[in-house]
């Protein structure tokens, strides 16, 4: 059981060995208070209780003691936080600034890229508005070409109707011919 309450250096330092050692070595069971210290506790603000070898001192007032015994805080403490935040402001100020000039410069950015496409589609409308047009113009040519065409082929027609009857009267006239060089002379 001695072991259990022996500090670490003195297991460290080979205490824990089941020896006894010498009493200048081993933990004191009973901490001795000199008289003058005891009287020095009876000066101080607060109250001192005694219970057999059992001496407690309770501080009076102890909050105000703790307050006088730390800095002045609270003017630091309300302008540390007022600096903070008006240093936070300030960040937050300048970032929405370079946040509003990068909206302005992807703005102006897309407003030239979406003029550049605008200006595109446009050339692209008015070449396939020309291409259109031209054949039309040329679907148009050929149809009169075509309408031309069958006029002359029906002129031609009309025309070659005497060729029939002069080509029906030449197959006469060779039949006939046929016939002479067929009888006996």
């Amino acid at each position: 059981m001695e072991e259990m309450t022996a500090s670490y250096s003195e297991i460290c330092d080979g205490g824990g060995s089941g020896q006894e050692e010498s009493s200048t070595s081993t933990r004191p069971t009973v901490l001795e208070l000199p008289s003058s210290q005891a009287d020095f506790l009876t000066q101080l603000d607060g109250t001192v209780t005694r219970h057999g070898d059992m001496i407690s001192f309770v501080a009076g007032d102890l909050e105000a003691k703790i307050k006088l015994s730390s800095p002045p805080s609270s003017t630091v403490r309300l302008t540390e936080p007022l600096f903070g935040q008006v240093t936070l402001v300030e960040e937050l100020e300048a970032e929405a600034c370079v946040l509003a000039a990068s909206v302005d410069s992807l703005t102006e950015a897309l407003s030239e890229a979406l003029h550049g496409i605008s200006a595109l589609t446009v050339d692209c409308l008015e070449t396939y508005r020309d291409v259109v047009c031209k054949a039309c113009d040329s679907i148009d040519n050929n149809i009169k070409a075509m309408y031309q065409l069958m006029a002359k082929c029906e002129e031609m027609s009309k025309s070659m109707q005497h060729v029939h009857k002069l080509a029906a009267h030449i197959k006469n006239i060779k039949h006939l011919l046929d016939m002479f060089e067929a009888l006996p002379s």
